[in-house]
């Protein structure tokens, strides 16, 4: 650990000792977890014999980043799965309600962006996109030696999945997919078996989005925009996150709604962690090694 990661180390694992507990009192097993067991162990090699030998110290420190990174995914969609583990009302006509009173109509944006090929291959682009964001940034920000813009990004990250997950766990919803045909609803089946308890075993390369209020996406869109301000990747992240903003609603099966409490909660984490005390400028100047 550096001093820079220490506070996400321990943050993370609050959090997967609190997805043990929960996965205890409920009876959830976890299945098929060797693979990532595997690569967390390969990473976690990797940054110690960098540590050990001082021999390419920023593989170890982008080797660290990423296997926290990798913790957070896996504690983050375990703990999401166990709050949709309950039975009871949902706020899907609440929702849509709101959406109508915006002005929004899902079906009628989903049939837009399906009209236009070009358009959906865009969005589909920009939303599947979480993954090649964190390599490139973990890559960019320890290339510059801005371990601290790092750990800020996924200290922001996790407190948003806390918020997200809390407000889904008191205000549950299925989203607009259910009964579209035309609607990529793959997660709708995880997320009624969950309901139903249907699922006694989680299988942890399968596991999916099942929060569709707030949307976890949205969050991250302001959270990866933020994390590259007074840099030159800025513009371009903004442009492409705002492209995953629009592609929310057909692409991740989310109301308008879902879209304003996801930026909702990507502020408030900006906002928590701007009062912590620095320990360091947020972008050093980078050094040669």
């Amino acid at each position: 650990m550096t001093a820079a990661s220490t506070r996400v180390w321990l943050l993370l694992g609050i959090v997967a000792f609190g997805d043990f507990v929960w996965c205890a009192s409920l009876g959830m097993g976890l299945s098929h977890w060797w693979p990532l067991a595997l690569l967390a162990i390969a990473l976690f090699g990797l940054m110690l014999a960098c540590r050990l030998t001082g021999v390419g110290p920023r593989i170890g420190a982008t080797a660290e980043w990423i296997l926290l990174w990798l913790i957070f995914s896996m504690a983050g969609a375990v703990m999401t799965y166990l709050a949709a583990a309950q039975d009871g009302a949902v706020y899907d006509n609440r929702l849509a309600l709101l959406d109508a009173a915006l002005g929004f109509r899902w079906s009628g944006w989903l049939a837009f962006v399906a009209a236009h090929p070009l358009l959906k291959s865009v969005f589909a682009v920009a939303y599947g996109s979480l993954l090649p964001q964190v390599l490139f940034s973990v890559f960019w920000f320890s290339f510059h030696r801005w371990d601290y813009r790092n750990a800020e990004l996924l200290t922001n990250a996790t407190l948003a999945l806390l918020m997200t997950t809390a407000v889904f766990f008191l205000f549950p919803a299925l989203g607009p997919c259910v009964g579209v045909p035309a609607c990529h609803d793959a997660y709708i089946e995880d997320l009624v078996g969950l309901r139903h308890g249907n699922l006694p075993s989680l299988d942890m390369m399968l596991l999916k989005g099942v929060i569709a209020f707030p949307s976890f996406h949205a969050a991250l869109a302001m959270l990866f925009t933020y994390a590259h301000r007074r840099s030159p990747t800025f513009l371009p992240m903004a442009v492409f996150n705002g492209l995953m903003l629009l592609a929310i609603p057909s692409e991740g099966g989310h109301y308008l709604v879902d879209i304003i409490g996801g930026v909702a909660v990507g502020g408030v984490a900006i906002l928590a962690t701007s009062v912590l005390p620095p320990r360091v400028p947020a972008l050093a100047p980078a050094t040669t090694a």
